[in-house]
């Protein structure tokens, strides 16, 4: 009786192990982020912007203030494979580009453009890169997360 106890507990554990080992190791590899299309977003009275097609909404408060400015008639959103937001808006000087974390964009990195700031930015969703035209100058821009391309 004791080895059939003995037989059934070890077969328990081994059955627990198992299905331990199985659980949160389910990995999707070669997922793609990416937005096809720029979002152009207006803040409503309290800075925030609301993107119902991407399902996104957060305050541009912090990149307001960063670019010196009280308020923007409109920012420009995309999203690349990798899943990184890159925003910008007419008269910014800079690109920011934020990375995804619990109920958070965090800022990875900040491209500066133009010292002038844009005049009529657009962004593209292009292989491996996102572009940036300045459609007021005829400039582009290749970026990606960690900058210019």
């Amino acid at each position: 009786m004791a080895k059939r106890t003995i037989t059934t507990l070890s077969m328990c554990v081994a059955l627990l192990l198992g299905v331990a080992a199985c659980g949160p190791s389910l990995v999707i590899q070669d997922v793609d982020f990416s937005q096809p299309l720029e979002s152009v977003l207006s803040p409503d009275s309290n800075n925030e912007v609301h993107d119902q097609r991407y399902a996104i909404k957060f305050n541009i408060s912090g990149i307001l203030e960063k670019e010196g400015s009280s308020s923007v008639d409109e920012i420009r959103l995309i999203r690349n494979r990798g899943g990184f937001y890159f925003v910008t808006a007419s008269g910014f000087n800079n690109v920011y580009v934020f990375e995804t974390d619990d109920s958070e964009l965090n800022l990875k990195r900040k491209i500066e453009i133009s010292s002038d700031g844009l005049g009529q930015p657009a962004f593209n969703q292009r292989d491996g890169h996102i572009e940036l035209v300045d459609r007021a100058t005829g400039n582009t821009y290749n970026l990606d997360e960690t900058g210019r391309r």
